[in-house]
């Protein structure tokens, strides 16, 4: 069990703020994410606009947030300098997130998690804006020594790895669950605590698993930088990495897909994402963006991945955002973490 205070109650804290675009509301955002993982500031596309929502736990010494940023550029630039005995982690679970520090770049597909330093400034880029999960936890949490901890900072754990998504199902309880009963929290928080040493177990792997693993991570960045190509094949990743197409196959078999699957499905997850929040752009627009050259191709496939035509998808997600705005059209200010 961790060792922390025992409180009667622990609430999540919600967020909503009118309009990213606003430099006020960007700086409420901030706010709210300096409470999770130290001072921050955010930098937005020149035509950003749209609401922020999100919500967040504190179990001391466990913090967690859920952010629902809008369909735009987004820059988080951390200032660094909180506790080297914390860690932070992030994952972005609708798009591509981009992450810098100390002069290495990692490129992270999403629903990857990974582990950074607090002690150090850090930018985060979400070209497309969307959902992001985010923490601070003690290196106590981790069994092994300071020194030992640094090797698992900026190294990507796959969405698909079990103990990681029992990891977010723990999470996701805490923020998810109202206010908790006495003791709850920090027992959900003790689960956290010992799920991740299972976790850290894909950064132990031998040589060559790991070797294999950052060929795939490296291979999966790069088909992200050319989904929008209709002409983006197997050929291109060949190319670019000297490696043989059945090498590249026999990566993605591990996985239990193939190169063409996985494309398809990135490109599918792109078009759904812009579908939905994109009211403005046609349907056609957005296939030809992400790298479908036949329009009833892309309706056909789009259908039969996700259950339902694009612009049923659209419709379904307009009808969604005004229920939200409905049942939360006034700004609420953002505060800190109260129990």
């Amino acid at each position: 069990m961790i060792p922390s205070k025992q409180i009667e109650t622990i609430v999540p804290q919600h967020f909503h703020i009118a309009d990213i675009g606003n430099e006020t509301d960007c700086k409420l955002c901030a706010s709210a994410l300096t409470e999770i993982v130290g001072d921050v500031s955010l930098v937005v596309g020149a035509t950003a606009q749209g609401a922020v929502r999100g919500i967040y736990c504190s179990v001391d010494p466990l913090r967690i947030m859920t952010c629902y940023f809008p369909s735009c550029e987004i820059l988080i630039r951390g200032k660094g300098g909180c506790s080297a005995d914390q860690l932070l982690m992030v994952r972005s679970m609708e798009g591509p997130l981009r992450i810098r520090q100390s002069g290495e770049t990692l490129n992270l597909l999403p629903g990857d998690v990974v582990f950074l330093s607090p002690d150090k400034a850090y930018e985060w880029w979400l070209p497309e804006g969307g959902r992001v999960d985010c923490g601070r936890l003690p290196v106590s949490y981790f069994p092994v020594s300071k020194q030992a901890v640094k090797n698992f900072l900026m190294r990507p754990i796959p969405k698909a790895y079990p103990p990681l998504k029992l990891l977010i199902t723990h999470g996701a309880y805490l923020l998810m669950r109202g206010a908790h009963a006495p003791g709850e929290a920090e027992m959900i928080a003790a689960h956290f605590r010992q799920v991740l040493p299972m976790v850290l177990e894909f950064l132990r792997d031998d040589h060559r698993k790991h070797r294999s693993g950052r060929n795939l991570s490296q291979i999966k960045a790069f088909i992200e930088t050319g989904l929008s190509d209709a002409t983006f094949d197997l050929g291109t990743v060949t190319a670019r990495f000297g490696v043989t197409a059945r090498q590249v196959q026999k990566l993605f078999q591990a996985e239990n897909t193939t190169f063409s699957r996985y494309v398809l499905e990135r490109r599918l997850d792109m078009a759904r994402l812009r579908v939905s929040r994109q009211n403005n752009r046609s349907i056609s627009s957005i296939a030809y963006e992400v790298g479908f050259g036949d329009l009833s191709y892309f309706n056909r496939v789009f259908r039969q991945h996700f259950g339902m035509t694009p612009s049923a998808m659209r419709d379904q997600s307009h009808a969604m955002v005004s229920q939200i705005q409905a049942l939360g059209s006034s700004r609420l200010k953002v505060t800190g973490a109260t129990r």
